[in-house]
């Protein structure tokens, strides 16, 4: 992986206020920034249109997808075109300034097709990002079988390898995917694939969840699978697969459209960690929705659990707006968007959690609006949502300088210039794209920090982290993000865990939770700064999870000493008591990592 820029802001020191009421001095912490954004489409090299037609759906299309597909350190941008006027896909290669030169044609993206959406992976874990890309095929009539798997050669061009590899249809008979993504549900190294749509009629609903073979090629696992168990078919608009319940296996998560008596609504797949899936929907408390178009993740109130935004439309009674999911403990969710501020969202498509301003809460973003002229959605604006830090957010989106309307779908966010801070992407349907950049201000209070993850073949871990939990302990609070996909309505953002840390000035710790259970953990950084961390296997003796066996190690092992059932990892040998056994296994570790 080439070195990435890291860029370090100084950190002031907090100004020290009289007390004229106490007559001593106390500590002020400074106000957080104000969010602040301008578009800058065209002065970045991407002052391009989406235009498409001719499809089941077509006023619902314009995705794209994030990634560093050159691996140069610096975020790039796939976006579909639409196929309208002969157009190919776009592939913007970043320059290494922040700027873009679309190289779709160097890479070999020349296909003039209509396509939907698109999702990033390494599916055959050689290191470089790979894209899935849902289509309707070539112009003219809507084909079946026409999704692209355009597999990355070596950061120099993209070879299409999707019948070869099994995955060209979703459903043979009708071209209605309009989801897709990658994860490993198996846990067993390699992504899998999702695949799921409809074409207006709930005969044309599908489901695919593809096995990946570890050979470049994938088998259709579906049947016998459970995420066929609904009594009504979806009518799948985003999907991804992410741990709820804390087991590590993660749940394959479908946000749908039109729940009623034709169609299941959202589901929740729970993953049984045999290779099969049971709905627990209503058991988890998801799928309130009506009309469910897109999510996101988010930690709302930074208590360590994942909370999850989907958006809706607002339109009482039939449809009762956004969803805000409140994670309560062992995989359950309560719905408080109307009480957080953040229900009444018109007709929202694509959304990002994100702390724009580095006070240490996630933000969220949402962009909105129908595509029929003279509806009461047509010409609604994208919305920023400000979190509070008491569980409520302030809408901020014209005030900061985040001024979209009209049929926005696609929305990602990604560090486009590698100052720190995450800027945003939207994409309009039959309409010019925009790009948001954060001007935010690096002052105290907007301290950060940008992780990447990396791992290599012979690991038996998905490669980028997918599944991992990042949690960063700064100023003395911590901090989660998740490594999923970072899938929503159409699109997929940058695969980083970026984190705001309001005004610390150093890391205490980064911990990582990789999927097969392992404990990995960093100390004493800079804030301000990107960082990549390789997976490094587990070591014996290794009870603190830093990588070396020290005191450190033997002074956690003593403090569990005699536990029974809950010695985490001190309980070296696995058998359930920490005692002499453990104790000789870390001595015999002392000083190095074997």
């Amino acid at each position: 992986m080439a070195s990435r820029t890291c860029i370090n802001v100084p950190v002031s020191v907090l100004a020290l206020i009289l007390s004229a009421t106490l007559g001593e001095f106390t500590l002020a912490s400074p106000s957080p920034a104000p969010p602040a954004f301008s578009n800058q489409t065209n002065a970045i090299g991407i002052g391009i249109s989406h235009a498409t037609s001719g499809f089941a759906g077509s006023a619902w299309a314009g995705g794209g997808a994030v990634g560093d597909f050159n691996r140069d350190g610096w975020s790039d941008l796939f976006i579909l075109s639409g196929g309208s006027g002969n157009r190919a896909d776009y592939l913007f290669i970043n320059n290494g300034n922040g700027t873009f030169t679309d190289r779709a044609a160097l890479w070999g993206l020349s296909a003039i097709h209509r396509g939907k959406s698109a999702c990033v992976g390494d599916f055959d874990g050689d290191g470089w990002l790979d894209l899935y890309v849902t289509s309707a095929g070539a112009i003219g009539v809507p084909a079946a079988g026409q999704h692209k798997l355009y597999r990355n050669n070596g950061g120099t061009s993209f070879t299409n390898v999707a019948a070869t590899a099994g995955v060209a249809f979703a459903d043979p008979t009708t071209e209605s995917a309009w989801t897709s993504v990658f994860g490993d549900y198996d846990l067993d190294g390699d992504l899998d694939l999702f695949v799921g749509g409809y074409a207006g009629a709930p005969s044309y609903s599908e489901q695919h969840l593809f096995r990946n073979n570890g050979n470049a090629t994938f088998t259709d696992v579906t049947p016998g699978s459970g995420i066929l168990s609904t009594a009504l078919p979806m009518a799948p608009n985003a999907a991804r697969f992410i741990d709820l319940n804390g087991d590590r296996y993660p749940e394959l998560l479908v946000v749908a459209d039109f729940k009623g008596p034709l169609y299941a609504g959202s589901r929740c797949f729970h993953n049984n960690g045999d290779g099969t899936f049971t709905d627990t929907t209503v058991a988890m408390g998801l799928g309130l929705e009506e009309y469910g178009m897109g999510v996101t993740t988010l930690d709302v109130e930074n208590d360590g659990r994942l909370d999850l935004y989907v958006t809706n439309i607002d339109l009482p009674p039939s449809a009762t707006g956004n969803k805000l999911y409140h994670a309560v403990g062992n995989g359950t969710f309560t719905q408080n968007a109307v009480a957080a501020g953040v229900a009444a969202g018109s007709y929202g498509w694509g959304s990002a959690g994100v702390d724009v301003n580095h006070d240490g809460w996630e933000d969220l973003v949402e962009t909105n609006g129908d595509a029929t002229p003279g509806s009461a959605f047509y010409d609604d604006p994208s919305y920023l949502w400000m979190n509070s830090g008491d569980g409520t957010f302030i809408e901020s989106g014209a005030a900061s300088g985040l001024l979209f309307t009209q049929k926005g779908r696609a929305l990602m966010r990604l560090d486009a210039d590698n100052d720190g801070d995450q800027d945003i992407v939207i994409v309009r349907n039959n309409g010019p794209l925009a790009f948001f950049r954060n001007d935010l201000v690096h002052v105290s209070g907007t301290s950060w920090l940008r992780v990447f993850l990396t791992t290599d073949a012979s690991s038996g871990l998905a490669p980028n982290g997918f599944g991992a939990i990042v949690h960063v302990m700064a100023g003395g609070v911590e901090r989660m993000r998740v490594i999923d996909g970072g899938v929503g309505y159409l699109s997929t953002s940058e695969l980083s865990a970026h984190f705001g840390l309001g005004s610390a000035g150093t890391v205490e710790s980064v911990r990582v939770t990789w999927p097969n259970g392992h404990e990995q953990t960093l100390t004493n950084l800079a804030a301000n700064q990107t960082i990549t961390i390789a997976y490094q296997p587990p070591c014996s003796g290794d009870v603190n999870g830093d990588g070396s066996v020290g005191p450190a190690d033997l002074g956690l092992l003593l403090g569990a000493w005699g536990t029974r059932g809950s010695g985490g990892a001190a309980d070296l040998d696995g058998n359930g008591v920490v005692g002499p056994p453990d104790l000789a296994i870390l001595l015999g570790a002392w000083g190095g990592c074997p």
